[in-house]
């Protein structure tokens, strides 16, 4: 709804600014309303109202209608499953490593689009814990929490 209301607004705008433009600024627009209008709609006019009807009105709505819900800021689709992992590394994980489709800029431990680790390792480091430049705690998650966190990120590392 509020998505509607700013496209509304601006749709509004955008008039108001073509029709200025087209009538020689605001003394035509007076003028243009005072007087009526005694001739036919010009072609290029007509272009330009069309024009900003596909573009304002069309092209916002084909892409809000498209599942975004579903593709990480990376622009990767995920299935439920990874949707889950992700929400789980940014509340577990995220603090400490840096992995872009998430948004995460953690500096303590490494960075996962660079590691780009297999499930197995993953799951591993979250169950056993690893030492390094900081210590990462074993048993952050659950088993099956680790499972989904691991699929999320051999999906969406590095890409």
């Amino acid at each position: 709804m509020a998505a509607a209301i700013v496209l509304g607004f601006f749709f509004v705008l955008g008039l108001g600014v073509v029709l200025v433009a087209m009538r020689g600024g605001p003394r035509g627009v007076r003028a243009t309303l005072e007087k009526g209008r005694r001739r036919p709609l010009h072609a290029a006019e007509f272009a330009v109202a069309g024009a900003i009807v596909i573009f304002g009105l069309a092209v916002p709505a084909v892409v809000l209608m498209g599942d975004q819900a579903a593709a990480g800021p990376g622009g990767t689709t995920l299935s439920k499953a990874e949707q889950e992992g992700r929400e789980l590394f940014n509340d577990r994980c995220a603090t400490c490593h840096t992995l872009k489709d998430a948004g995460a800029v953690g500096k303590v431990g490494p960075s996962i689009d660079v590691l780009q680790p297999p499930e197995a390792l993953t799951v591993n480091a979250i169950e056993q814990g690893r030492a390094g430049k900081g210590q990462m705690p074993a048993q952050l998650l659950e088993d099956d929490e680790s499972k989904l966190v691991a699929k999320y990120i051999a999906e969406v590392a590095g890409r």
